[in-house]
């Protein structure tokens, strides 16, 4: 563990160590393999975090609210330079221009899986066409190929529908529950409510393909969409199902709830089943952090004084929800006052508390408290883990101490601490603000050396920089880098791309995204269409224009 000697001389005397970095080739690369801008491709997205059965409050994650990336312009932008990573400028100037309308086919292996994301790439109206495709395609299917294919085109509904019918209907293979229930999954996440039932109606026939897990999906997936009612009529007809109503799924339906920004529905489903499905210590956490969550604390109070009528105690979730709270609204005062209550109660904070503190402090220009934090966990014995050095870095680089923040990151080894994928995403986000381009791309390279999975969160802020700088051939590199990594563009990296193509002046290009964005069903966030059609009217290009009003109207936006 750091000591307070080398905590001082990190954060005042550190020394730049980036400027040492030498990029390697990439392996794929170093291959030979054609880089080709998938683009206009259907992109699918990586496996999201598992919505099982589990209580959030509980985890050893930091609370959604927990921001470390935040939308901050980068620095020192030069538009024109055409940045390259030194170790691929050949292959780089070697690349020929491409038309980013036109779709162009994308290097595969010989896999099958390769074979059949090539296939599936393409725009589809229906599930059923692609079902028609597929059937020329001879594979040979397993549970693994299938989920290879569902984790790939995870964010695009119709191919990802379309190949599962058609393996379900492949002579000689039967989809396993897990795979039903990654459809299942699918189907929630793009709202497409109908045809997920239908699913679950499928999985009826084979007994015990429908769980717990699967309904937890459903759930969540109803709440998120706004559509509670829904939700807790899925708990109530869990039976109907072949499941038993017990604790557990009252807990997964209120925290579905509280995630859906719908405590009060949550509170009501505590107050149906409290007597028939005997609540637990979790069932009260949920509550209290969903009533913190929402600002009125006086009822998650309240529900903290009823718990004890059920013989339940505050645990370390309670407390540190009513923290939350208070570092939402920048009341250290009484946060404090917590912390000296759980001490007096036998409840000591955990690191996860402390975490969320110092973020506060950092966040409200607070640094020197901030960084007394780190002493007040030494000294309580807490082991700094991965999550509060991913806040610290966060803190150092948003007061502008990016070179403290790297030293903290690079000691983290010598204490025994493996850089999760949110300290990779917090350090290459860093970088991007300060327009430290070949630390934040060799940051990708060594997190995927040691086997931590990138996700969007990791790529969002590369694209951002590769867009307000004009660097086409990294986007283009990166775009494929993604592709291969089994992360896909949701809505919300398609109108960061859009916005940021059309901020920089890549009208094309941003045409081309969004176009492809309301193809695979997806709705523009915010006013991103009307900026894209305001910036083709000022530079005269009417037939563009109209292609993206028609397009809009098609998606019924306009």
């Amino acid at each position: 563990m750091l000591c307070n000697r080398m905590l001082c001389k990190v954060l005042s005397q550190c020394r730049p160590r980036f400027t040492s970095y030498v990029c390697s080739i990439d392996p794929y690369l170093a291959s030979g393999a054609p880089l080709i801008f998938h683009t206009f491709c259907t992109f699918i997205e990586s496996p999201r975090m598992s919505d099982e059965a589990s209580d959030v409050v509980e985890s050893s994650e930091l609370p959604s609210w927990v921001e470390f990336c935040e939308n901050e312009n980068s620095a020192n932008i030069d538009s024109e330079d055409e940045f390259v990573l030194p170790k691929i400028a050949d292959w780089a100037d070697a690349q020929k221009p491409y038309d980013p309308i036109k779709y162009m086919e994308p290097y595969m292996s010989d896999s099958d899986v390769e074979s059949l994301s090539r296939v599936l790439n393409h725009s589809f109206e229906s599930p059923n066409i692609v079902m028609d495709v597929l059937s020329a395609y001879p594979v040979d299917l397993s549970e693994t190929v299938i989920k290879k294919i569902l984790n790939r085109f995870g964010n695009d509904w119709i191919p990802a529908l379309g190949f599962f019918k058609w393996a379900n209907a492949h002579k000689g293979y039967q989809h396993t529950a897990d795979c039903y229930n990654m459809m299942v999954d699918i189907l929630g996440k793009s709202r497409k409510f109908e045809l997920m039932w239908e699913c679950i109606e499928e999985m009826k026939q084979f007994p015990g393909f429908i769980s717990i897990v699967t309904m937890s999906k459903v759930i969540r997936r109803l709440s998120r969409a706004g559509r509670w009612n829904d939700a807790v009529e899925a708990l109530r007809n869990m039976e109907q199902l072949g499941l038993n109503k017990d604790s557990e799924a009252m807990n997964i339906a209120m925290d579905a709830l509280v995630k859906g920004n719908c405590v009060e529905q949550a509170h009501l489903v505590f107050f149906e089943f409290k007597e028939k499905l005997h609540p637990n210590l979790s069932t009260f956490n949920i509550l209290i952090h969903g009533w913190c969550k929402a600002r009125q604390l006086d009822k998650a109070s309240l529900i903290m004084g009823e718990m004890e009528k059920y013989g339940f105690h505050p645990d370390m979730v309670s407390y540190t929800s009513f923290i939350e709270a208070y570092c939402k609204e920048k009341d250290f005062q009484k946060v404090y006052a917590i912390l000296d209550d759980m001490q007096k109660n036998g409840c000591p904070p955990n690191t996860l508390t402390y975490t969320i503190i110092m973020l506060a402090l950092g966040k409200a220009k607070e640094m020197t408290k901030a960084l007394e934090i780190y002493e007040k966990v030494r000294q309580n014995g807490c082991h700094l883990d991965s999550p509060f050095y991913s806040a610290l870095i966060f803190i150092l680089n948003k007061s502008g101490r990016f070179t403290d923040a790297v030293v903290v990151f690079e000691d983290m080894s010598n204490q025994d601490v493996t850089p999760n994928v949110l300290t990779y995403n917090t350090m290459i986000a860093a970088a991007c603000m300060h327009s430290r381009e070949e630390d934040a791309l060799q940051l990708l390279i060594d997190m995927k050396k040691k086997s931590c999975k990138p996700n969007l969160k990791t790529y969002a802020p590369l694209l951002k920089m590769c867009c307000a700088k004009k660097r086409m051939k990294v986007l283009n590199y990166l775009l494929n880098d993604m592709f291969r990594e089994d992360v896909s563009l949701d809505a919300g990296t398609y109108t960061l791309l859009v916005n940021a193509l059309c901020k920089s002046g890549k009208l094309e290009h941003a045409c081309a995204f969004l176009k492809q964005m309301v193809l695979k069903g997806m709705v523009p966030m915010g006013n991103t269409h009307k900026s894209v059609i305001k910036k083709l009217e000022e530079k005269g290009m009417s037939r563009a224009k109209q292609q993206i009003e028609n397009l809009m109207l098609r998606a019924k936006v306009l």
